[in-house]
């Protein structure tokens, strides 16, 4: 089988070509290529093609661009997309194109790009018999009812297909698969006849099971929107019964299924607004939990009284930590943590990124006080899974994760202790403020404004006095000159060394030592 690759950084395909094991996969590389337009032209030439590996951001064609114009005039090419972390809605839009998998460019490991590779099974797609244009006509006006531009003269098209325009009963749902935890792969192709098997209808629960039918569409990576149609005479109870005992038992492997129901419709032109509640619904599992099932209720549409101003949540956090930290108060973590009790489906946004903002200050906190190895994992833990795949309570939990961290390193293990303790092992050296700021990752002026406040002396006279303890104990023990005794306790200029030594103890190093003698 044919491949090639589209992108407009030299290394990115050097480093395709060396990672993808091409003879395992039974894969040849036909090609590569700077941008789309390029691309685009070489295959319009009947250059054979089975998968093209494209970056979604180039110059003159975007990945987007050649995703479209390709698959119109060649439905049986396979692309993978090839992403960063803040370009997640492309890759969104470019599965509903028709973009089969994706990489991450933060994630490209040889184990991970040969394993999304396989799980492709280019082979067994090109042995499928070729699709129906029917079929082709369904995908194309469900992809462009996730995309939220269908249009009238399109749901007439869908009901004429989907029912003959005879009466149905219909729901909307969305379901987003949750990774368990940050290694999990993205969703196999069998994901989609997974759901749809399970939702097969039950004769035991519907009346009508015979005119019972389900479509399905993969609208991202990890998100399918699902079109369930039913007998016009089924009642709500009989669906929502049907549709709770699929999906109570649907497990499948390395994730957790969040799932919105909107309402139950009898008009195909209610589908905009049922996608809307189906929306909602899902987004509304972060409140619940992961794992929920969520039927619409028009309460989403409401906002209760919740303000969330994240300048003064930060701040109020940044208090609480200082109060753990320097104060010795017991933190009221109340203040800073979002309960669901507070929370309607349209703060959800606000929220997740009010967290981000906590994560990015909790990170800037701990570089300044010395606690970024003790909080490295749980910030890895958020990077990785919580930013995109926690709820509210695996958020909270985190938090709270993080603020007893920040309990445990107070007393003893303070930022100050650490630097005092730094300072006793190391005053023979050649240390000053900036340099012990950036050995525990601090803005030098943050260490010297902290010490002056919790010591109440500056870091320069610490230092000073500490040199000066060891001087006094080196001139009551040794027989060692005045110069020798300087670069012990790291000094390199005797004069420098004795204007400090008196002006701390009232006497020039020679005096001291005369009167010890």
């Amino acid at each position: 089988m044919n491949a090639i690759i589209v992108d407009d950084e030299p290394y990115v395909r050097q480093m395709l070509k060396s990672m993808i094991h091409w003879d395992d996969l039974s894969l040849h590389l036909a090609g590569e290529f700077f941008n789309g337009q390029d691309a685009y032209n070489w295959m319009k030439q009947d250059n054979h093609v089975d998968l093209v590996i494209t970056d979604l951001r180039m110059p003159i064609m975007d990945g987007l661009q050649l995703i479209r114009d390709t698959l119109a005039i060649k439905r049986d090419i396979t692309f993978l997309v090839i992403s960063a972390f803040n370009d997640f809605h492309l890759v969104k839009e470019a599965f509903l194109l028709g973009a089969k998998d994706y990489l991450l460019k933060s994630e490209m490991t040889e184990d991970h790009i040969n394993h999304t590779l396989s799980n492709l099974r280019l082979s067994d797609r090109q042995q499928m018999p070729a699709v129906s244009s029917k079929d082709l006509m369904k995908e194309t006006l469900l992809s462009r009812l996730a995309a939220e531009n269908l249009t009238s003269s399109d749901i007439s098209t869908l009901r004429e297909l989907l029912c003959n325009n005879e009466k149905r009963r219909l729901t909307l749902l969305l379901l987003r698969l949750n990774k368990l935890d940050a290694n999990v792969s993205t969703p196999e192709a069998s994901m989609k006849n997974a759901i749809s098997e399970c939702l097969s209808p039950n004769e035991e629960i519907l009346a009508s099971s015979s005119q019972a039918h389900v479509e399905i569409i993969q609208t991202s990576p990890y998100e399918y929107l699902i079109l369930t149609l039913y007998a016009p005479q089924e009642s709500e109870a009989s669906i929502m019964h049907h549709l709770r005992s699929a999906f109570s038992t649907f497990r499948p492997s390395g994730f957790r299924i969040n799932l919105g129901v909107s309402r139950i419709s009898s008009d195909f032109s209610t589908l905009p607004q049922l996608l809307h509640e189906a929306r909602l619904s899902v987004d509304y599992c972060f409140v619940a939990g992961n794992g929920s099932i969520i039927p619409y209720t028009s309460k989403f549409e409401e906002t209760p009284p919740l303000s969330i101003d994240s300048r003064q949540q930060v701040a109020l956090l940044k208090d609480q930590l200082s109060a753990i930290l320097f104060d010795k108060r017991k933190p009221e973590i109340h203040n800073v943590i979002i309960t669901p009790q507070t929370v309607s489906a349209s703060h959800i946004r606000a929220i997740k990124e009010l967290y981000m903002k906590y994560h990015f200050f909790l990170m800037d906190f701990a570089m300044q006080n010395g606690l970024y190895g003790e909080l490295r994992e749980l910030s890895n833990t958020y990077e990785e899974h919580l930013k995109f795949y926690g709820d509210l309570d695996s958020l909270n939990k985190w938090l709270s994760s993080v603020i007893a961290v920040v309990k445990t390193h107070n007393g003893e293990n303070s930022m100050i202790s650490q630097v005092k303790h730094y300072v006793e092992e190391n005053y023979m050296h050649d240390i000053s403020l900036q340099s012990v700021a950036n050995k525990f990752n601090m803005n030098s002026s943050y260490l010297s404004r902290l010490f002056s406040e919790k010591r109440d002396t500056t870091f320069t006279d610490y230092l000073a006095h500490t040199r000066m303890t060891k001087a006094i104990e080196f001139m009551k023990s040794s027989n060692l000159k005045i110069y020798e005794i300087c670069e012990k306790v790291g000094y390199t200029s005797p004069e420098h060394f004795s204007r400090t030594f008196k002006k701390l103890t009232g006497k020039s190093p020679k005096q001291f030592m005369d009167g010890h003698e």
